[in-house]
């Protein structure tokens, strides 16, 4: 090493030992690594420190003896080693050491001397020679020597504070002592015996040797971390992360009045500061590399502890890693490479985790999975409620503090808004067990504001987005405002700053939707993986025999083994995921928050906002509040995807005394449509009703069942919002069946409440328009998903033939495989359109039984007698042997109930005039047989009654009656001229109107059943509404003067008939 070099170094040290005396500003640097070491194991047998002549002595500037090297010796029965004489203290000593001393008499060692000699030797494990009562003690000879120079005539060598500085140097500098451990020994003993001690036998003088013994543990344990040169000892170096993550108790850790007191040191001390920031830096790093299978406890521990001390708290925020950049911070690294980002990454999630309690989880038992599955879920709340504590250590810590820790939730939030896309590569994006803490912290944070009676709801500010918000949400999809319209609203900023509670509040909803939500739609996008795959899995393994003794084999077996390991980690993910996901303590939380959100929301939008004091009023007002609309999508959407999972997994969660709030939120917003925007979006409160009305645990109407029923709000507004979106849904093709089908079981299950029925009723008659669009939307449903549930069910009868028996062995593997593919997909479509036809035709009965006179109207009669009988022909006609396929149940196709069903739809109308000539009107389907077919399928498999078979029969005999009186009309009039047909319906119009963009003359009633399913002129596509169309007067006389021309000329040609007779 250069001269230069070790010029430098020594500046160093100098500046280092000067601190000692007098603390100054310069940092001194500690050497990296800290020696690892055991307390010393055979005092028996102590050997001497090495010597090293040539090292310059750090002591000098303590002002001791620079040749002073002593190494003490720790057994009475070993000879003395060979060393020099102790170091001399020099120190002046403290006033506190001096009183002591001044009370010692001359010639012999007063009762105070005795006890100080006698109680230091304990706590500090010393002996100034050999003897039977010192065993495990340090000899220290050199000191004895010192002393025996220095005693006063007539006094004994002894111990005393004055001494301990010479005590502590020279055992510490022992090769085979840890100086730290030592040290922390022997202030737990000075603590112990100031502790236990009775206060009446320490009187002020005892009480100060304690106290200086005690000091000067901590004053040489500081040097330990910020100077261990001075000790001349490689294993003097202790850092402060190993030592926190020992237990306070254990001999290797330190005790938590000796850490209050570094603290308290180091707001004079810039190098201890330094090195708290480097241990709890270091605590993070080391614990960025863990799992939950690891030794993680430790550092949360660690953290714990340091979090209690408001400097440490304020040391952490200041580093530069507890809150990067944005810029500079890949999602995905912000819980490794911060400092809170280590502890809050551990879940059962994490990779090694997973294998470790969930590899072949498929060959399992279910007790042992169940095992796994509760000692993680026990785990995973203990750090979720251990990081709980230390957040709010930090937030209580100092405004400053809390500033930073909402900063890091808005951090973590912000970057990963891409986990909420429908796509994402989840490598670029912070793990779902990291962002699953986050939120089950929020969660707890927002608890002491959500009292049951909402006393701090308006304490939750509806301007925090214009109030230089934490969270962005720029990019975000708004309820019912646009890019620009939002952007203009937010533009507008308020003065102030944002609560505590409204930024926790936000935070949350936010957390909720890029880490509850998004785990859970991961989870049953998996659920849905890996059924695919064991399906492929299962279609691979079955054509592997076609490869067998050909070079593909070993190709083909090498992507079977690597679908089983995909296929085995799926599963493996998918049960960790459900540590997290269906723990009921963590959901109930959530639901909780769900409820507040839902109040809160309701709040916003209710004229005053006087929500909940007072109950919602509808309708609300045209336009939505400004606030509102402009909120982000996932304000409604997290609520949809919360109760939509806990409905589906976890219904014991909902308490049914707390859900009044969320079932009035849906029916408010879906009767008031114009305030959400996206239909998509209003599905998922369909969604929770519909889970909500599933039965459960003898609960037949299900958690929300109460509420629905016997709620006067729900039952004045539920059934109208239900009719109305079962309307809007009609754009959206991919949604729309199973949303219906949501709204088809919720009807069915309120259906045995009289007040709903009363409401249909009411509907039906008050609102006919908003009613008949209703129920020819029902009609077409029930049309089409019958249609293609046949259609289906057929397709698999044929493709269950082709693969099967004979006709199998001709197929080619490529032929078999497409046939194979085809009859899964139709096994799809008609499990699909089956389940929503079986729904559909259900309600259809209802509504007939309790309205019929709603079904006979012009506009809907003629569309339901046809769709009756087709289908009818369908079920018993001359092809309904092509609807034979093999466990029909599988599809949920049950033929006889629904043929059953469709005749209590013809039973109900039976008695109606209008619905009977539809019937008989029907030259497409209608035919006398089918009916003379269906009396015998319903007697001869029970299905109905004899009363009403014979009431069937009846309906049958007008019907044919009816059809017969229709064709003598039609036979009266003759053919009928092409100006007078209606250009859809090729039938003689009765009202010809004019289409006002097309100019095209059509029946008003053919125009107004087209325009309950398809707003648009059908010969231009062009917008239509029915108050636009213009009657054409003319040709309406010109056709009622063509009939009754007609009918004159058939009455006379009767009458010369009659004369011929």
């Amino acid at each position: 090493m250069s001269s230069n070099s070790e010029s430098e170094a020594d500046k160093i040290r100098n500046k280092r030992l000067a601190r000692l005396q007098a603390p100054s500003q310069p940092k001194s640097q500690a050497e990296d690594g800290e020696s690892s070491s055991s307390p010393t194991k055979d005092l028996q047998n102590p050997t001497s420190g090495p010597q090293s002549d040539t090292v310059p002595n750090p002591f000098t500037k303590l002002g001791l003896n620079q040749s002073s090297n002593a190494t003490p010796k720790r057994t009475a029965t070993s000879p003395p080693p060979d060393i020099r004489s102790p170091v001399k203290p020099t120190q002046s000593i403290p006033p506190s050491e001096a009183l002591v001393l001044s009370s010692t008499s001359v010639g012999s060692l007063g009762p105070i001397e005795l006890w100080e000699d006698k109680t230091l030797k304990h706590i500090y494990k010393v002996a100034l020679e050999p003897g039977p009562r010192v065993t495990g003690y340090y000899i220290l000879d050199d000191l004895r020597k010192d002393l025996e120079e220095q005693a006063v005539e007539g006094k004994p060598a002894h111990i005393s504070v004055g001494t301990l500085d010479q005590l502590i140097l020279s055992v510490c500098k022992d090769s085979d002592v840890t100086p730290m451990d030592y040290l922390v020994g022997c202030w737990r003993r000075a603590s112990v015996i100031q502790r236990t001690t009775p206060p009446s036998r320490l009187d002020e003088k005892k009480i100060n040797i304690l106290n200086t013994a005690k000091r000067l543990c901590i004053n040489y344990g500081e040097y330990c971390i910020t100077m261990p040169d001075i000790f001349e000892n490689n294993r003097a170096l202790a850092k402060l992360e190993n030592r926190l993550l020992n237990d306070a108790e254990d001999d290797l850790g330190l005790p938590q009045e000796f850490l209050n007191d570094l603290v308290s040191r180091s707001e004079d001390n810039p190098d201890l500061v330094e090195y708290f920031q480097q241990a709890i830096q270091n605590l993070s790093s080391r614990l960025s590399k863990m799992n939950m299978s690891d030794n993680y406890k430790p550092f949360i521990s660690a953290l714990g502890r340091l979090a209690q001390f408001k400097p440490l708290v304020e040391l952490m925020i200041k580093l530069p890693s507890f809150l990067p950049s944005p810029d500079q911070t890949p999602a995905h690294l912000v819980e490794k490479e911060t400092i809170l980002g280590p502890f809050f990454q551990l879940s059962p999630l994490q990779s090694q985790v997973c294998r470790t309690y969930f590899t072949g989880a498929k060959t399992k038992s279910q007790t042992a999975l169940n095992d796994a599955t509760r000692a993680l879920r026990l785990s995973l709340q203990t750090i979720q409620d251990q990081l709980h504590q230390i957040t709010m250590l930090i937030i209580r810590a100092s405004p400053e503090a809390r500033v930073k820790v909402l900063d890091f939730f808005a951090l973590a939030i912000n970057l990963n808004k891409k986990r909420g896309a429908i796509q994402v590569d989840q490598a670029t994006v912070a793990s779902d067990g990291f962002m699953l803490n986050i939120t089950a912290v929020l969660n707890k944070l927002c608890e002491p504001f959500m009292d049951a009676s909402f006393s701090k709801l308006d304490k939750i500010d509806i301007d925090y987005f214009r109030r230089n918000p934490r969270l962005d949400i720029g990019d975000e999809t708004k309820i019912n405002a646009d890019e620009d319209t939002a952007s203009e609203f937010y533009s507008k900023k308020i003065e102030g700053s944002n609560n505590f509670i409204s930024e926790v509040f936000f935070l949350n909803v936010a957390a909720h939707h890029y880490g509850l939500g998004a785990t859970e739609v991961n989870h049953d996008q998996l659920a849905k993986d890996i059924g695919d795959m064991e399906k492929h899995l299962e279609r691979i393994q079955g054509e592997r025999s076609r490869w067998v003794n050909t070079p593909q084999i070993g190709i083909w077996d090498r992507n079977i083994e690597k679908l089983r390991q995909r296929i085995d980690e799926g599963i493996a993910y998918k049960f960790a995921l459900e540590v997290f996901l269906f723990d009921g303590l963590s959901q109930t939380r959530s639901l909780l928050f769900m409820r507040y959100l839902t109040t809160w929301l309701l709040r916003l939008v209710s004229p005053g906002h006087r929500y909940p004091q007072k109950m919602m009023s509808l309708p609300l007002p045209a336009e939505a509040p400004p606030e509102f609309s402009a909120l982000p999508e996932y304000f409604i959407e997290d609520i949809g995807l919360c109760f939509g999972f806990v409905g589906r997994y976890l219904p014991e969660c909902i308490v049914t005394t707390q859900v009044d709030e969320l079932v009035i939120f849906c029916t408010t917003f879906l009767r008031t449509s114009t305030y959400i925007k996206k239909p998509n979006l209003k599905s998922k409160l369909v969604e929770i009703l519909y889970y909500g009305i599933s039965p459960y645990r003898g609960k037949t109407a299900g958690m929300l069942g109460d509420v629905i029923n016997g709620h006067k709000f729900v039952l004045q507004h539920l059934l109208n919002a239900l009719m109305n979106f079962y309307i809007e849904i009609e754009r959206q093709y991919y949604e729309k069946f199973t949303v219906r089908y949501h709204i088809s079981e919720i009807i069915k299950s309120i259906w045995p409440n009289p007040a709903y029925r009363e409401k249909l009723d009411q509907e039906s008659k008050l609102n006919v328009d908003f009613f008949i669009r209703f129920v020819a939307l029902l009609l077409n449903d029930v049309t089409y998903v019958l249609d293609n549930s046949l259609t289906a069910l057929a397709e698999i009868n044929k493709l269950q033939h082709e693969l099967e028996g004979d006709a199998a062995a001709s197929l080619s593997p490529q032929e078999k495989t497409e046939k194979e593919k085809a009859l899964a997909k139709s096994e799809r479509d008609a499990t699909s359109y089956m389940s929503l036809g079986n729904e559909t035709v259900t309600m259809l009965k209802l509504f007939t039984s309790a309205i019929p006179n709603a079904f006979i109207m012009p506009e809907i009669v003629n569309r339901l007698a046809g769709m009756l009988d087709y289908n009818l022909e369908a079920l018993v006609g001359p092809k309904c042997n092509s609807l034979r396929v093999r466990s029909p149940e599988k599809y949920r196709f049950n033929p006889k109930a629904l043929l059953s069903e469709i005749t209590d739809v013809y039973l109900n109308l039976r008695h109606f005039t209008p619905f009977v000539e539809a019937v008989a009107r029907d030259g497409r389907s209608y035919k006398p047989e089918l009916f003379q077919k269906l009396q015998a399928v319903l007697e001869k498999n029970s299905l109905k009654g004899t009363p009403d078979i014979a009431a069937l029969a009846k309906l049958a005999a007008m019907v044919e009656e009816t059809k017969r009186r229709e064709e003598e009309g039609e036979e009266e009039l003759g053919e009928i001229p092409d100006d007078f047909l209606d250009p859809l319906m090729a039938t003689l119009m009765e009202d010809p109107v004019i289409l006002p963009s097309s100019k095209v003359s059509i029946d008003r009633q053919t125009i107004k059943v087209h325009l309950l399913s398809d707003p648009k002129d059908p010969f231009n596509r062009e917008p239509l509404k029915i108050e636009d169309v213009i009657p054409n007067t003319e040709l309406k006389e010109q056709i009622e003067a063509w009939i009754k021309e007609r009918r004159a000329g058939n009455s006379m040609n009767a009458d010369i008939m009659d004369v011929d007779g």
